[in-house]
């Protein structure tokens, strides 16, 4: 599969979209709509996805104006199609999901055009339904895509030029142009668009060594690009951590396991996949069915030494 477009990933734990207009009075419901936010994205990084769904559509009936319960109810079936086993179903429900998302983001810009958490999400849903395409090989589709999320980064530089999305925005974009497939080239050149991979993979480093909740998904984006690179030393580096702030994140456990394992050691590789095998997320049999695989291989050629 080859990593072809933006991924603009956006961890919103602050409160940072305002309802405009609000006045004093509605503080106490704004922090409470925040705080159910706040424990619906830990249920989602925990891979608790059944209370996260359930918290994510509760918030969008109460307010149907604000798009970011949508775009991390959209997250769901992208991580399980992207990180997990690429499943059709997946891809059908994140492409509507997102569609839905991008519909409520259009309206809340004419009404705040300065918001930069909309701007954020808009960014990260284009960019993640040109990786969907890119992962499809629809290289067309993937280039225009990642060019809407792209502008979006771009539009974020300009308001808030030291944030750290927009870092993580840039970074995979560079990496995206620099790993576009030769036979698909002509389309960025187009499209008017450049980078390099080196590029990207500095900037990506330089955001998950930082002391922000923006860290836990530069470390995931960099995990799943190194093990694309072959770089497995890299990997096991970067997505240590991960485990050690999600544990029960059986995602980051997987590929914690897998770099265990890259990297020989397999005694460690093993306790990893066994903790897969035993949980069986229910959204996530691939990872449980690979964990296994690799669980009873490794058995296996420690018996026969």
């Amino acid at each position: 599969m080859y990593l072809t477009a933006l991924i603009t990933i956006l961890m919103v734990f602050s409160g940072t979209f305002h309802e405009a207009g609000s006045e004093k009075g509605d503080r106490g419901e704004h922090t409470d709509f925040e705080l159910q936010l706040n424990t619906g994205v830990a249920a989602f990084y925990r891979t608790e996805w059944d209370e996260a769904r359930t918290i994510f559509q509760a918030l969008q009936k109460q307010r149907q104006e604000d798009p970011r319960p949508y775009f991390f109810e959209a997250m769901l079936p992208f991580w399980k199609y992207f990180f997990a086993d690429e499943c059709p179903e997946a891809a059908r429900q994140f492409l509507e999901k997102s569609e839905k998302a991008i519909d409520v983001g259009k309206k809340r810009m004419k009404s705040t055009p300065e918001d930069t958490t909309t701007v954020l999400i808009m960014g990260g849903l284009y960019g993640y339904r040109g990786l969907v395409a890119a992962s499809e090989r629809q290289y067309r589709t993937a280039v225009r895509s990642g060019a809407s999320g792209f502008s979006f980064t771009r539009r974020l530089m300009g308001m808030s030029a030291d944030n750290p999305d927009v870092l993580i925005g840039q970074g995979v974009f560079h990496y995206m142009m620099g790993t576009i497939p030769r036979e698909a080239r002509w389309l960025t050149s187009i499209a008017g668009l450049s980078g390099n991979r080196e590029t990207g993979l500095k900037m990506l480093e330089e955001v998950a060594a930082s002391d922000t909740y923006t860290s836990t998904d530069a470390r995931m984006i960099l995990t799943f690009l190194y093990h694309q690179e072959e770089l497995y030393d890299d990997a096991l580096r970067i997505v240590e951590p991960l485990v050690e702030k999600w544990p029960e994140n059986v995602i980051f456990r997987y590929f914690y396991g897998l770099s265990l394992d890259k990297n020989g050691q397999a005694d460690k590789a093993k306790e990893q996949y066994r903790i897969i095998v035993d949980r069986d997320h229910p959204e996530l049999p691939t990872l449980r069915d690979r964990g296994r695989e690799r669980l009873e291989y490794l058995t296996a050629s420690t018996e026969n030494q």
